[in-house]
């Protein structure tokens, strides 16, 4: 999480950030969007600069939910992840969103299913020591429990708990975040997860049992057999900027992965945003599509991504990805 700043400092530094021509063409929000960064007073200055209409940037604070890339050529050290994330809630309690994403945070705050296809699924034993909480992107459940199943002697695998709370946690719900996740946790010894938006919410939420809470890549490291062939690897922005201690040698899973120029604390994200990518399909696809133009070039045998929210992502831009796990389980 980033360290709490005076939003009054923060509010005019983002303005400058988001557009300058520093931060512009690492950042896939204002590259899709055509942010003017000639002078850094583009749209997000006009909106949030002058506190003129700060609804004007909602394209921006809802694309650059995962961004950490202009947190990262800041020169003012400015976290714009948190402030477009203040700036989305003060939307939200002013009710001056635009109307598409008026109607996606209403539906967020009602519970209503976000995710295209999704149906709560559960498998498995709910006394074995291992839960499995399945991202909500999974497109198969039943195909993702028979794989974690494989490296595991015994688990319950569910996704009835959607995103755990995260697109709340974006939208600044706090107050709705009442699903009894809590006691679900502390009955396990392990908690597993295939979606870094997941593992974030559990971590933020439930910091005190942040040692048992795993993301796959971690889990599966010294199950697998040995990979041949290059494999082209979409890491998680999430785990490599805010969780670094918990990235993973991919050496020992896949015996051979490259690397596309952008990855580790430098790793763009596929425009999901969380989820919140979902708000705005067209900047989605034009965003993944850059992304997976990046990945293709290495002229890999497969793209291979740990997190099941990101391979979705990268779909939507027309990549042929495998999530981690299932590129494993046909090993």
């Amino acid at each position: 999480m980033a360290i709490k700043q005076d939003f009054t400092t923060l509010y005019y530094n983002t303005t400058f950030c988001l557009t300058s021509d520093i931060i512009a063409d690492f950042n896939p929000a204002s590259r899709v969007l055509g942010v003017d960064v000639t002078d850094g007073m583009g749209t997000v200055f006009t909106a949030m600069g002058t506190r003129y209409d700060i609804n004007l940037c909602a394209d921006e604070a809802f694309l650059t939910t995962d961004s950490h890339e202009t947190d990262t050529r800041s020169v003012d050290r400015v976290p714009v992840n948190e402030v477009m994330k203040w700036a989305r809630g003060e939307m939200i309690r002013e009710g001056s969103l635009p109307e598409k994403y008026r109607v996606f945070a209403d539906d967020v705050k009602a519970g209503a299913p976000m995710y295209e296809g999704y149906q709560a699924y559960e498998a498995g034993d709910p006394e074995a020591p291992t839960l499995f909480l399945m991202s909500p992107f999974e497109e198969s459940p039943e195909e993702t429990v028979k794989a974690f199943s494989e490296f595991t002697s015994g688990a319950y695998c569910t996704n009835k708990y959607g995103d755990c709370g995260y697109l709340k946690l974006q939208l600044e719900m706090i107050d709705e975040l009442d699903d009894g996740l809590a006691d679900v946790l502390d009955a396990y010894e392990t908690v597993v997860t295939d979606d870094q938006f997941v593992l974030d919410a559990l971590l933020v939420r439930f910091f005190e049992q942040r040692e048992k809470i795993v993301f796959i890549d971690e889990f599966l490291a010294g199950r697998v057999p040995d990979a041949e062939g290059r494999i082209a690897i979409h890491e998680s922005g999430v785990i490599n900027r805010l969780y670094p201690l918990r990235k993973v040698d991919y050496t020992l899973l896949v015996g051979e992965p490259v690397f596309p120029a952008r990855c580790g604390f430098d790793t763009t994200d596929s425009g999901i945003a969380g989820g919140l990518g979902l708000a705005n399909p067209e900047a989605l696809k034009a965003i993944a599509a850059r992304r997976v133009k990046d990945l293709e070039s290495l002229g890999a045998d497969v793209i291979v991504t740990p997190c099941a929210a990101e391979a979705y992502g990268l779909k939507c831009g027309g990549g042929k990805v495998k999530t981690l796990l299932e590129f494993v389980a046909e090993l």
